[in-house]
């Protein structure tokens, strides 16, 4: 088998040159023309300054162009990254910053902040219909990073997980072999063009089979190709899938066509599995997987609620609170090894350090262990899981207490049938403040990307905390978690810069000039109130310097 994703459409262009590939909303493309496209793209993005080891940022909807970048970008070398163009401008540069070695390229239009980073437009038909060559390729290793996939870290920072093209074969085989699928299959996925992109056509890629890409977000739409397009495997959030079954059974139309459906990036509850096949009449399966393990990486039987069985290539244990490894029954924390899990998170050390620990990857989701089924219980410190989507209650809180008259702020999820979590802030705002809902929705528009905005605001006068002081997430309705000391250090953060700006606002109401002979004062007197752990001459040191730093103003 080939060792790189550009080699997998070789070896298919070359074997199967006339059989249908990809389709979209408007065109197919049979494998030898996506083989001519991705080549005449490569040529485009070579003339454009595109090198081996540079950063491709793809900004692109959910049509054919997606998978004739992906393949492109590989056979250069370079490292495929996909750009949402709803991103806010600090994700934007944060994950393509301006750099000799980073390009945006557009098909569908700038992103809202395309920043300062090199770009190049292409039109589709001179992707799609163009014959250009490309100059001397590079040797690609299947060990080399190419595949940056978009996830978040402890804190909600956006963060690539770097996957090697090895690591994305081997996942593709390993899912492919487990749910049976063949290069007669006709495969769909209604998952976004943003999150976890290979999974809408790496498998068809891998088999020489064909691919249904659509813009397309009803049921109706679905419904009209899996009969048009004769799709048999289909993948969807449970809510998606939901939806599809009860529509088609409001209308009267056959799913007869799909032999199979995977239910992903959420819990599928046996509510939903039972009732998607009674619908149906289609086996649903429930998979589990996320950025970290390269895709789909556990399966259930199907129509039965739970992980009943392991992708080929992984490794999975259960560790309880202290560490250790649950054997049969029981509760913990799931973490997974194997080819296909990725090797860090790019430019991130720390959290690479956090959550990959001796060949494992430690993936934060808390599950019970049953007769050798795994039922997902909930997420370590306090993770909400919105339709599928990741979202870190730290990164939403901050963003809240950026508005100048937020006071304190809690996130957590809150459980909506046949959706999973929404996302809930409590919020407490300053004396005398008023702030409408809408005024605050606005105001992160700028900070969040729009699924992480709240959808609900509560206006409290103040949070549960525990007798710490920490808020007190199990009063709020969301889990306990576990220690969360970046999350500690991070708040802890926006309340000293607090105390410190009140500070400077109380000293300028003195009209009289600033007295050195005072401080000494006012040094005993914060000593005096020190009854923690830091020393008494390190908080002395520690208050001069922020005394006379907002004196030399």
């Amino acid at each position: 088998m080939p060792r790189t994703v550009h080699g997998l459409l070789d070896e298919a262009a070359s074997r199967r040159p006339g059989a249908l590939a990809l389709r979209d909303d408007i065109e197919a493309l049979t494998f030898g023309d996506w083989a001519a496209a991705s080549l005449n793209l490569a040529a485009l993005m070579q003339r454009s300054g595109v090198r081996k080891g540079d950063l491709v940022g793809v900004c692109c909807g959910k049509t054919i162009l997606l998978p004739v970048a992906f393949t492109a970008v590989s056979s250069l070398g370079a490292r495929f990254l996909a750009v949402s163009p709803d991103w806010p401008e600090t994700t934007f540069r944060r994950l393509l910053p301006a750099s000799p070695k980073s390009i945006l390229v557009c098909f569908d239009g700038l992103p809202a902040h395309p920043g300062d980073t090199r770009r190049m437009t292409v039109a589709r038909s001179e992707t799609l219909e163009g014959r250009l060559k490309p100059g001397e390729m590079p040797d690609v290793d299947s060990s080399e990073d190419f595949y940056m996939n978009v996830t978040s870290a402890s804190t909600g920072l956006p963060k690539m997980a770097r996957a090697s093209h090895e690591a994305l074969i081997a996942n593709t085989r390993g899912i492919c072999s487990a749910l049976g699928l063949t290069a007669e299959d006709v495969q769909m996925s209604l998952f976004s063009a943003h999150s976890h992109p290979h999974e809408l056509f790496m498998r068809g890629l891998l088999l020489g089979g064909a691919t249904v890409l659509t813009e397309g977000r009803y049921p109706r739409t679905a419904m009209d190709l899996i009969a048009d397009a004769g799709v048999t495997v289909l993948m969807g959030l449970p809510p998606q899938l939901d939806g599809l079954a009860r529509s088609a059974g409001r209308e009267r139309r056959s799913l007869s066509r799909l032999r199979l459906a995977e239910a992903g990036g959420m819990h599928s509850s046996q509510t939903f599995l039972s009732r998607f096949h009674d619908l149906s009449g289609v086996d649903a399966v429930a998979v589990w997987g996320s950025a970290e393990t390269s895709g789909v990486a556990l399966y259930g039987d199907p129509n039965r609620e739970g992980l009943a069985n392991v992708v080929e290539g992984y490794s999975v244990e259960l560790d309880d609170p202290s560490g250790n490894v649950v054997s049969g029954d029981g509760e913990g924390e799931l973490r997974v090894s194997g080819t296909p899990v990725v090797n860090g998170y790019q430019g991130d050390r720390m959290s690479t350090e956090e959550f990959f620990r001796d060949g494992w990857f430690l993936t934060g989701d808390v599950f019970r262990r049953e007769s050798g089924v795994l039922h997902f219980l909930g997420r370590r410190g306090g993770l909400i899981k919105s339709a599928g989507l990741k979202v870190f209650p730290l990164e939403v809180e901050l963003a809240v207490l950026r508005h100048p008259d937020v006071l304190d702020a809690a996130v957590y999820g809150e459980e909506q049938p046949g959706r999973g979590e929404t996302v809930v802030a409590r919020v407490v705002l300053r004396p005398g403040a008023e702030l409408p809902s809408p005024v605050l929705r606005e105001f992160l528009r700028g900070l969040l990307d729009a699924y992480k905005i709240p959808r609900k605001f509560l206006f409290v006068p103040d949070l549960p905390r525990t007798p710490s002081g920490k808020i007190d997430r199990a009063a709020l309705g969301s889990p306990p978690s576990k220690a969360d000391w970046k999350g500690e250090l991070l708040r802890t953060d926006v309340e000293i810069v607090r105390l410190i700006n009140h500070r400077a606002s109380a000293m300028a109401l003195s009209s009289a000039p600033f007295d050195p002979s005072w401080v000494e004062e006012q040094l005993d007197n914060a000593v005096g109130h020190n009854n923690g752990s830091v020393s008494d001459d390190t908080v002395r040191s520690i208050m001069s310097a922020i005394i006379h730093s907002l004196a030399d103003r």
